[in-house]
């Protein structure tokens, strides 16, 4: 599944932050859940056992709104929805149910713009945060105009702390963008460069090293690339890797990050793949580079997999599909070899 842009992640470096940051504030997310699931049973005496399915549904919608998002078109759209959007609408009814602007939980209406910042840009500061204001309107003027009438803080209180929040987290996204940006994507192709590979192979072993699970890598090689360099000048053949690196990264599904690995090497990490799994990804991608055509060329690519089960060692991993590709072009190009499961 190729790339699809959206609101939430309109670049790849978007998605690829995304990507990254579901893995690091897995802490942060249980935390979060444990502290809403307490606050509900604290409920249980002003609001009664009602309160209960209400904590049980949004323990649902989030638990499956954030399962297999590898086989999401937009995971970010679902992760938005079943967490942000669920947590603010959650705790929107039990202010509601515990007196609306008569209780002080309004104020935790700024904490899922925390959630947003942590995971996408500032686009979702932009979508997040009125969504958080018109919230804490609803349950503050909406639920007793009278009441906020003579207390105005119990609506200006909540209402700069969302809009403070907001504004802080802003500038700090926006900063962790740009630095991601220029440290780990590759200038001519905008693929993810070495720098971000060693830093996500890091974390792809030690999970490894958890659950058990294999980790294969492809090595993919413009054939014949020289010759494209020679004949038609080097800026044709900027020009062709940009094309080929296109045609690559929408042969991918939203979860498998390419990596421009230098020159006209490329590399795909797939943690949790078998090697059955990542040759039939890597042929995929064989014949989305046959089909691409850049310059009108006939170009081809060749692709070597291997595939580590235990004491997965990035180095020793990446070599292995070295040799795998060597192999390919010796056996003719334009095709994929595959290094059998390897005990590394």
């Amino acid at each position: 599944m190729a790339f699809r842009p959206s609101l939430l992640c309109p670049t790849p470096n978007d998605r690829e932050r995304f990507v990254d940051m579901q893995t690091r504030v897995r802490t942060a997310r249980l935390i979060t859940m444990a502290c809403c699931l307490g606050l509900m049973l604290s409920l249980l005496s002003p609001v009664g056992w009602p309160i209960l399915p209400i904590g049980g549904l949004m323990l649902l919608i989030v638990v499956g709104g954030g399962a297999r998002l590898e086989r999401r078109r937009r995971p970010e759209l679902w992760v938005f929805a079943s967490t942000v959007l669920n947590i603010q609408l959650t705790l929107t009814v039990c202010i509601v149910l515990t007196g609306g602007p008569r209780t002080a939980l309004s104020c935790l209406l700024a904490a899922p713009l925390l959630m947003l910042g942590a995971r996408f840009s500032r686009r979702g500061l932009v979508v997040g945060a009125p969504v958080s204001i018109l919230l804490v309107l609803g349950v503050t003027v909406g639920a007793d105009p009278a009441y906020v009438a003579h207390h105005l803080e119990s609506v200006t209180v909540p209402l700069v702390l969302v809009i403070v929040t907001a504004a802080y987290m802003s500038p700090l996204v926006a900063s962790d963008v740009r630095h991601r940006a220029s440290s780990t994507l590759d200038a001519l192709t905008g693929l993810l460069n070495v720098r971000a590979l060693e830093a996500r192979f890091a974390e792809v072993t030690e999970q490894a090293a958890l659950n058990g699970q294999p980790v294969s890598v492809v090595a993919a090689d413009i054939d014949h690339f020289k010759a494209v360099n020679d004949e038609h000048g080097h800026a044709a053949g900027d020009l062709v890797l940009r094309e080929i690196a296109d045609a690559l990264r929408t042969s991918l599904r939203t979860f498998e990050l390419l990596y421009r690995n230098g020159g006209e090497e490329f590399l795909l990490l797939l943690p949790g793949a078998s090697g059955e799994d990542a040759t039939q990804i890597a042929d995929r991608m064989r014949v989305a580079v046959a089909q691409a055509r850049p310059l009108g060329l006939c170009l081809t690519c060749s692709f070597g997999v291997a595939t580590a089960v235990i004491n997965v060692d990035a180095k020793a991993l990446t070599e292995q599909a070295d040799i795998s590709l060597y192999r390919a072009k010796r056996a003719g190009r334009n095709r994929v070899d595959s290094i059998a499961v390897a005990a590394l």
